[in-house]
């Protein structure tokens, strides 16, 4: 797993942040309450609080450790699919041809080597399998959610499942 310059300066950002939140909390401003007159000064109070400065830290540091946080734990996934969908359709079709067998993998990969949509007749003519025997592979690899069958006419669209991983 490579890190990238932008994850290693959030990661940074988060410790950093992290730590001077955890600081102010445990060691609030000590404050001490002094009267002055003709001698000495003396002190009438001492007492540690939270002054604003403190708060402002406080909450600007959960802030920033809050935004650190869930980029760091949602920017791999956004990435992942925002940025290659394609990718995700590929891994899914390999992951599928490994689970098949038979007819049902020759079938299918039919269908993707054709840029994944091809006519039912077309796959009764490269494949050389009956029409019926064709029809009923289709429909078992429709039930298993992996193409989509759409009228085209005479015959049907055959075409690759691009949400296969999101049918029940």
């Amino acid at each position: 797993m490579r890190i990238g310059l932008k994850d290693l300066a959030v990661s940074i950002l988060l410790l950093i942040s992290s730590f001077i939140l955890v600081n102010k909390l445990l060691n609030p401003t000590p404050i001490q309450i002094i009267v002055t007159g003709e001698g000495q000064p003396i002190v009438v109070r001492e007492f540690v609080t939270y002054t604003l400065i403190d708060v402002i830290v406080v909450v600007a540091s959960t802030i920033i450790v809050c935004m650190t946080s869930f980029y760091i734990l949602f920017s791999t996934r956004l990435e992942g699919k925002a940025l290659n969908p394609s990718n995700s359709i590929e891994s899914d079709i390999k992951f599928a041809l490994r689970l098949l067998e038979g007819d049902q993998k020759k079938i299918f990969l039919l269908i993707v080597e054709s840029g994944g949509s091809i006519l039912q007749s077309e796959i009764v003519e490269k494949s050389g399998f009956s029409n019926a025997k064709v029809t009923r592979i289709l429909s078992e690899l429709e039930s298993k959610g992996l193409i989509i069958k759409r009228r085209y006419g005479m015959t049907n669209k055959i075409e690759i499942n691009r949400e296969m991983r999101t049918v029940k």
